[in-house]
């Protein structure tokens, strides 16, 4: 806990704003605090363990906030806390993926219990456990959720039958990883990748081809979009979970 930061998040420094910040500074954590503007948060949110986010009544007036908050928990791997009531945490969910979430505290606070949830989330077993997300794209939906069944119980996994679909998905949620089919109806796989590639929210999104084409000509195409892999549909369950492991445990080395 010594070096970890919190960032807290708040209206007005109310008697129970203090009081979690008294708190959060007793348990020996960094503690900066902003108000709901975005020039504040971006001032302090730097090096943030976790962002605590105290809500009150007039939570729609920060909807830009909230937009930026998204983005700090998609591109910058941030995780919240959310304080408040259930319309408070229906209005985030609007913005934030629930995956970036790590609670959600009900008012009147219980302050051990907020402590507790507070120094759960910032343990970095907890920060380890987040599991990645990965994006299947397919026209094939018995493929799709194949794929489903032999990946939820490691990973965090979106579905998408097409490229629009796909884009729609990955602008409002995060994959560390996309696994595309090559061969689809209306735009095929390379198409897609190009997509993909062109939007400023999937452009570096690491993009593997998951395929039953493995003639010369495909390949030749693919690689020169420079995906990660290129791997067979034919693949078996045990070597595709292996071939991923390995290339997000790569990552985590680089």
């Amino acid at each position: 806990m010594f070096n970890k930061k919190i960032l807290l998040v708040r209206t007005n420094e109310t008697f129970m704003v203090n009081a979690i910040k008294n708190n959060l500074i007793q348990a020996q954590f960094k503690v900066a605090d902003s108000d709901y503007s975005i020039k504040q948060i971006s001032e302090n949110v730097r090096d943030a363990n976790l962002i605590v986010l105290y809500t009150d009544s007039d939570i729609e007036e920060h909807r830009d906030a909230f937009i930026y908050l998204k983005d700090l928990c998609v591109e910058d791997n941030k995780v919240v806390l959310i304080i408040g009531e259930d319309e408070a945490f229906k209005f985030a969910h609007k913005f934030i993926p629930k995956e970036d979430i790590a609670f959600e505290v009900y008012r009147p606070l219980d302050m051990a219990d907020l402590m507790t949830k507070v120094i759960t989330a910032t343990d970095d077993e907890f920060e380890q456990q987040r599991r990645k997300c990965i994006l299947i794209i397919d026209d094939d939906l018995t493929f799709l959720q194949m794929m489903r069944e032999i990946l939820k119980d490691t990973y965090r996994v979106g579905m998408a039958n097409s490229g629009t679909q796909a884009v729609a998905w990955l602008a409002n949620n995060h994959a560390d990883l996309i696994l595309l089919d090559y061969d689809m109806p209306v735009l095929d796989g390379p198409k897609v990748m190009e997509m993909l590639k062109s939007e400023s929210f999937s452009s570096s999104t690491p993009i593997m081809f998951l395929t039953g084409k493995n003639d010369r000509e495909s390949v030749t195409n693919v690689i020169s979009l420079k995906p990660v892999d290129y791997l067979l549909k034919s693949i078996t369950k045990e070597k595709l979970l292996k071939t991923l492991e390995d290339f997000f445990d790569s990552g985590k080395k680089r």
